[in-house]
């Protein structure tokens, strides 16, 4: 598979080649950008539909629900002469309850961040571009007609284009 990294002095020129791309029809899933240092740019050009939230609601409802169901399990299975008391404490399953949800929101999240950053699933054969100080690097991914990706990325005011081979 062949990559083409654009380097772009400012991410104002790199958002307007990723629009170009995706009027030619590069799905944004084959666009990458890189820079060292935070780019403000519209979050439409390369939206990815995120589902941490989703995650986050049902790990907590999972964790949660769990540990409520060993802690009610655990109070009716152990028997204890509680002298009229009652045997299920609800403050103290109620604390149980809310700490393992949030606890159970917490590792939901953390796992969505890792997943959707691509820590877990890195792929090893993408390269990975040299990325100035200054500026932003674009990559674009799997392209069919690389002179004309190459040639829109110049005319939307690329510095310098590169075609790079996957390395096996």
């Amino acid at each position: 598979m062949e990559y083409v990294h654009a380097e772009f002095s400012r991410g104002e020129d790199a958002a307007a080649a990723i629009g170009d791309l995706t009027a030619q029809g590069v799905p944004a899933s084959a666009m990458e950008l890189y820079s060292l240092r935070p780019v403000e740019l519209d979050p439409a050009p390369l939206a990815r539909r995120s589902r941490m939230s989703l995650i986050a609601v049902l790990s907590a409802i999972t964790v949660g629900g769990g540990a409520t169901a060993l802690v009610y399990w655990a109070q009716r299975d152990y028997p204890l002469i509680t002298g009229g008391m009652p045997i299920n404490s609800g403050w103290a399953t109620g604390v149980v309850t809310f700490e393992t949800t949030m606890a159970g929101a917490v590792m939901g999240i953390f796992a969505a961040l890792l997943w959707e950053s691509g820590l877990i699933r890195r792929r090893k054969d993408v390269p990975v571009p040299s990325v100035p100080d200054e500026g932003v690097v674009l990559q674009v991914a799997g392209v069919r007609d690389v002179a004309g990706i190459q040639e829109s990325l110049h005319t939307a005011g690329a510095i310098a284009v590169e075609v790079v081979g996957n390395q096996r």
